[in-house]
């Protein structure tokens, strides 16, 4: 016999143990994640194990979500949906606004280093299931062969899904692109589904021209970096956690939690959505008056070690965080007003040189205020907030935190095109306050607000939008000049041919053309005389810069583009790009002699 006052878990209900058990569970697997990911290797075998096991931990995330997807039935909802009148129509104008994009931009890597990395990363995961990126590498027997290679910052889910794309097609550089113009409609499409379950079609119609009609979404549905797959999983958060919240349970459960995973190995700062998710589902198990935790759910943590041991290396590898000279810290409060400066200038922006939204800048903002005072205001007490508000809500603490983030990185400058593109969720989530703004008025007799919103969508889109999608891909210098040079070499006959690039040779690995760096032949001239001496190219081109070298406008070439003495070159093609000239030479010889041995005078200690 057992006193009322005393703990004793026997007495309990057979569901509430069965709670406490899983809640258990799940509290030992954080436990080991946590361990296991954060302390028990160090930065240099943390990159190795990343390496090595990368490939095969993302693989079984992405098929236990798909599985998950699956089984809840999220595919046919999806597909009974677009059948419908308005899914076809839906699916119209996000086609519409996608070729619009695919039209007024131009096509290429939008962001210098980035993108090429994570083709040379992708490239190695189809190839060789290994997460790396290209360090060098050389055509032999007609394909590129990877000789050395090197993790990088970035996370792994993007370069995996391009590499299934290189599994399924062989490889091609364009897959990347293709991933990201096909994403384009499927955000929208996503953007429209969330805004018709926050507050009805109207909302939904709203939401989607608003963020169609966005040159940054343009930009990046027509370059290779993450921003888009990043941003249709956290539209993903979105509408799993909406729809877990409408009726708790395990499946729905499992493709909540999976997603925001995904989430958090597609960028670094995303793991903050996790943060969104776990909200979302306490949220749920609230509602439904109990704890719902599938074996998906109560293993999760686990799967996230994989992201944990990656940014234990990036947290102990500096040369990675790419710091400015003086600065030793990515994040720190002195960055904080300069940013705040940046965002001022990115928000207020007007013209074509910034890839900002008038449109969704001013309507989105007085629309979230509008909701933040309609909800203080009129909110019954002990009523539930709808399901899809609640995580939209949700997720927007995660956009939140990571602008908070953002405005205290060293590199948190909005105006800049390179890093205005991490603006991204934040506009989807105004999208929506805007769409759920507009069908607020419509609801007090405002019939004309869903039209005259996307009017003034689509005005904003012609007079700024357009203009900025033909404008800012041609500031990228660095990206004209390589493209330039892929033509010059285009027209040349087909050989086994080493290209010698004062830029990183990346972008010639990710059109699997053999080259290296002229800082690597100024390292190592007796490499490339050997390899001239022994015939391994057919042809040798050098890709230069020259600036302005004397006041009468003499051009000269830069440091980084010198070869060693003895290297003859014969100039096949020059273009002035921006204020300098780009040149392309032919190699004709190579008189490289080593140095003669130097007499020893040092000393006697006999």
């Amino acid at each position: 016999m057992t006193d009322r006052g005393v703990f004793n878990p026997l007495r309990w209900p057979a569901e509430r143990k069965a709670a406490v058990i899983r809640l258990a569970i799940l509290a030992a697997s954080g436990l080991v994640a946590v361990l296991a990911g954060f302390k028990l290797l160090a930065p240099a075998a943390a990159g190795q194990w990343v390496q090595r096991w990368g490939y095969a931990a993302i693989a079984v995330t992405f098929l236990l979500w798909a599985v998950a997807l699956a089984r809840a039935g999220a595919p046919a909802l999806w597909l009974a949906w677009l059948r419908t009148r308005s899914g076809v129509l839906t699916l119209s104008v996000a086609l519409a606004l996608s070729v619009v994009a695919g039209v007024t931009t131009k096509w290429g890597y939008k962001v210098l280093y980035d993108e090429v990395v994570l083709q040379g990363t992708a490239m190695s995961m189809a190839r060789e299931q290994r997460v790396g990126a290209i360090g060098r590498a050389y055509v032999m027997d007609d394909q590129l062969r990877i000789v050395q290679d090197y993790l990088d910052k970035r996370p792994v889910f993007f370069p995996f899904v391009v590499s299934v794309l290189h599994q399924a097609t062989g490889y091609r550089e364009a897959n990347a692109f293709v991933l990201n113009f096909l994403l384009m409609p499927v955000i929208l499409l996503m953007v429209a589904a969330a805004g018709r379950r926050l507050a009805g079609p109207a909302a939904g119609w709203v939401a989607l021209v608003s963020l169609g009609a966005f040159p940054l979404m343009a930009i990046n549905a027509t370059g290779a970096g993450m921003e888009l797959l990043n941003l249709a999983l956290v539209l993903g958060v979105v509408l799993a956690g909406a729809w877990y919240l409408e009726q708790p349970g395990e499946r729905r459960l499992d493709v909540l939690v999976l997603t925001a995973v995904l989430l958090a190995n597609t960028r670094y700062e995303s793991s903050m959505y996790v943060l969104c998710a776990a909200l979302i589902v306490l949220e749920g198990w609230r509602r439904a008056r109990r704890v719902w935790l599938s074996p998906l759910a109560l293993i999760s943590p686990l799967l996230l070690i994989p992201y944990a041991v990656h940014n234990t290396y990036l947290s102990g590898t500096p040369v990675l965080w790419e710091l400015r000279d003086g600065q030793a810290h990515r994040f720190s409060f002195e960055y904080l007003a300069a940013n705040l400066g940046f965002a001022k200038t990115f928000f207020g922006n007007t013209g074509p040189a910034i890839a900002n939204s008038p449109w969704l800048t001013w309507a989105g903002l007085a629309s979230v205020l509008g909701w933040a005072a309609h909800r203080l205001r009129w909110r019954r007490r002990g009523a539930d907030v709808p399901a899809a508000e609640w995580s939209v809500v949700a997720v927007g603490l995660g956009v939140a935190g990571n602008l908070a983030l953002l405005l205290a990185y060293y590199w948190g400058d909005l105006s800049d095109p390179i890093v205005s593109r991490l603006s991204l969720p934040l506009h989807a989530l105004l999208a929506l306050a805007i769409g759920a703004a507009v069908a607020w008025l419509v609801t007090r007799g405002v019939r004309w607000g869903p039209g005259a919103a996307v009017a003034a969508a689509l005005l904003g889109y012609m007079a700024w939008g357009l203009p900025a999608n033909a404008h800012i891909p041609g500031l990228n210098l660095i990206g004209s000049a390589q493209d330039w040079e892929e033509s010059v070499v285009a027209r040349r006959p087909p050989l086994n041919r080493l290209i010698i690039t004062e830029k990183s040779p990346l972008f010639w690995f990710c059109r699997e053309v053999s080259a290296t760096s002229t800082r690597r032949v100024r390292q190592l001239p007796e490499t490339l005389a050997y390899h001239w001496k022994q015939r391994s190219f057919d042809e040798v081109l050098v890709m230069q810069r020259l600036a302005p070298a004397t006041a009468g406008g003499g051009m000269g070439v830069e440091p980084d583009s010198q070869l060693p003495e003895g290297v003859i070159l014969e100039t096949i093609a020059e273009r002035r790009v921006g204020g300098k000239l780009q040149r392309v030479s032919l190699v004709r010889d190579v008189r490289w002699e080593p140095a003669p041995p130097a007499d020893d005078q040092s000393p006697s200690h006999e």
